[in-house]
């Protein structure tokens, strides 16, 4: 996450509305990000101090400096720094600093010398001095040693990269998010759970659901600082999705009010988080092949869909692993496929499950899961089908037609 003062100035205010201004991927930003990356690749096995100092050279007497600096954040961020040294700082420091006051040479006030304290220490530690002078700060940040540089990036990759921690940074002042999603439920609820983010969910009158995250600046919210940071890294899980509108209430240094913030599915930000596979097992992935295979053809009454559907359950949500849908009357069923998983797990499933009291959904239980039997049964509003090798899609679809509404 890049601080603020590397933030404001990419921030565009006008009418009520406020947006970050991307950095255009033209010759002279992709110049500068080459020349940064070859710096900071540089300096891989150097320490943080050295990349800094190398930094402050290279940035000068530029107007631009919030862009070089932001753009350095970026790689600094992706870097891995560490140091192992032979002594525990913290210890030699003690040990060092019992010896009194030490001069660089001896006078009539001090007895002992800095050469003299380094090779006590050294015999202390049975260590050589050399070692002693590289523990005796090593665990300060700007001597850490840049261990490896996080990968390759290219100069468009580190400028997209950029251009999107100055738009999620936006969001560090946020009082509420809407977001408007029609896909991608999965992946969304995944992070929104992840990164702790109070939100409250309702179906939407345009189809897919309306989430409304409380932003860092919400009445509800007591640790600003910290919820902040989480709350404005959760953007890029926004942008899996192919369907969706975000509108955010946001007060950044400077605004005498609260601006709108808006972006959707056109934007040519890119995340870097990780989408979710197709299916979540190969139990799910058999299903829907082999409901492909004998249904692909006409007449085919019902359409099968991967996660189309959310049921709020308390304070979280379910999401079915699939949901059936009549070509003709538009009737839904839901499909859980419960296989065999951990016992923690199942528990969990069991208590969403109840809480859902769904007369559509239809739980389709391995005979093998580590539950007792007729837990299921007795958690669900709808219907328990079992299964010992693989379940019967005739089944299940007989099930669908009596639980659909």
């Amino acid at each position: 996450m890049l601080k603020a003062d590397l933030i404001r100035p990419r921030l565009k205010m006008h009418g009520g509305q406020v947006w970050p201004q991307s950095l255009p991927v033209d010759y002279h930003w992709l110049d500068v990000a080459g020349e940064l990356i070859a710096l900071f690749t540089n300096h891989q096995g150097r320490t943080r101090g050295s990349w800094q100092a190398a930094l402050r050279e290279y940035e000068g007497d530029s107007l631009d400096y919030p862009i070089i600096r932001g753009l350095a954040a970026v790689l600094e961020a992706r870097g891995d720094f560490g140091r192992s040294p032979p002594v525990p700082p913290a210890a030699l420091r003690q040990f060092l600093f019992q010896r009194g006051p030490v001069m660089v040479g001896r006078d009539l006030f001090t007895t002992t010398s800095r050469e003299t304290a380094v090779a006590e220490a050294a015999g202390q530690f049975a260590v050589t001095p050399a070692q002693i002078e590289q523990s005796l700060f090593a665990d300060l940040a700007e001597e850490q040693i840049m261990l490896d540089v996080g990968g390759p990036l290219t100069p468009g990759e580190l400028i997209g990269r950029y251009n999107l921690e100055i738009a999620r940074g936006l969001l560090y002042w946020a009082r509420e998010v809407r977001l408007e999603v029609a896909d991608n439920y999965k992946d969304l609820f995944k992070y929104i759970k992840l990164f702790k983010l109070m939100h409250t969910i309702r179906p939407s009158d345009a189809g897919g659901y309306v989430v409304t995250l409380h932003g860092p600046i919400s009445p509800f919210v007591s640790s600003t600082i910290r919820y902040g940071l989480q709350f404005a890294k959760f953007m890029p899980a926004l942008l899996l999705g192919q369907r969706w509108r975000m509108a955010a209430d946001v007060r950044p240094p400077g605004a005498d009010r609260f601006l709108r913030y808006t972006l959707d599915n056109q934007t040519e930000l890119r995340g870097h988080f990780k989408a979710s596979g197709a299916f979540d097992s190969r139990l799910e992935a058999d299903f829907a092949a082999e409901f492909e295979e004998k249904y692909s053809r006409a007449p085919r009454h019902w359409e099968l869909s991967r996660e189309d559907e959310i049921v709020v359950v308390g304070d979280t949500v379910m999401i079915p692993d699939f949901t059936f849908t009549h070509r003709q009357d538009g009737r839904r069923a839901l499909l859980e496929i419960v296989g065999f998983w951990h016992p923690n797990y199942l528990r969990r499933k069991l208590e969403k499950v109840r809480q859902a009291g769904r007369t559509d959904l239809i739980l389709l239980v391995y005979e093998s899961a580590k539950v007792a039997e007729g837990a299921f049964e007795a958690a669900a509003a709808g219907e328990v089908l079992t299964f010992k090798n693989k379940p019967v899609l005739k089944d299940v679809l007989a099930a669908v037609e009596r639980r659909a509404r």
